[in-house]
């Protein structure tokens, strides 16, 4: 994969304009092809550079972060998500936060975009779900973080964790995990922990299609399970397109269905 040499302009990219109305149409939606693909990706070990990019600093991601936050909160894909998410209050229901898995902000590739598109929805959302009264704690955990990414993401209030990140995961915590593998977010991430409200790959009540490799073979069963309640429990909605991949491509909005009250 070839390696970036300048900052690309991100005041070129653009945010598509969902075609529909209704988010809940059965039909199926580039958002669920997109996400039929990601499942499709192989698990195996991927290489990364782990060369910073030129010249970055904290200073400069802080920058670019901010670039790229303006043009997302003006974006049809945040007010759609903004609609979304205004159909429930959300005082009091979330107390902490995990971004999963997104990749470095600072090595010198393409991805870096990426991951960078991926941390601005994360933080975008923690400020529609949080409130004043009650703050929402921070959590990231990344193997391919640099020194340079996490002392940028504790200037936004974000601890680094080595591992462990699940132990943070409750009833009330809010799960960012784009494109997390299945075999591994299902059992590790979302078993028997019940968060609130969850972003990431859609959850399948059937994985068999995609166990490729021994080891998935070895989790489908069990991710079938897991899969299956986990849908009957939720409501879910397509994240609205990226024109240009911007990393949000195939990503879905996962949140408990609460009982309807009988009218009277």
């Amino acid at each position: 994969m070839a390696h970036i040499t300048k900052c690309q302009d991100v005041e070129d990219d653009v945010w598509e304009v969902p075609k529909a109305k209704n988010w809940r149409v059965k039909r199926r939606t580039a958002g669920q092809d997109a996400a039929s693909r990601n499942l499709d990706c192989s698990s195996g070990a991927i290489t990364r550079p782990k060369r910073v990019v030129e010249g970055l600093t904290v200073e400069k991601l802080a920058a670019e972060f901010g670039k790229m936050r303006r043009r997302f909160k003006s974006s049809e894909c945040a007010k759609g998500v903004g609609r979304v998410l205004k159909r429930r209050d959300w005082r009091g229901r979330v107390d902490k936060a995990v971004c999963i898995g997104i990749g470095s902000l600072s090595t010198d590739w393409e991805n870096r975009w990426r991951s960078m598109w991926q941390l601005v929805l994360f933080e975008w959302v923690v400020g529609q779900v949080s409130n004043e009264e009650q703050g929402i704690r921070l959590f990231a955990q990344e193997p391919a973080f640099l020194p340079l990414d996490i002392a940028f993401l504790s200037t936004l209030g974000i601890t680094v964790l080595e591992s462990g990140i699940e132990d943070h995961i409750s009833p009330s915590t809010f799960v960012f995990a784009p494109f997390v593998d299945w075999n591994l977010l299902l059992p590790t991430f979302l078993a028997d922990r019940d968060p609130e409200l969850y972003i990431g790959n859609e959850i399948l009540g059937d994985y068999t299609r995609f166990a490729n490799s021994e080891e998935k073979k070895g989790k489908v069963e069990e991710c079938n399970e897991i899969g299956e309640k986990w849908r009957e429990e939720r409501q879910w909605v397509w994240v609205p397109e990226f024109e240009g991949g911007g990393g949000l491509e195939g990503l879905g909005v996962g949140w408990k269905e609460e009982p309807e009250e009988d009218d009277e």
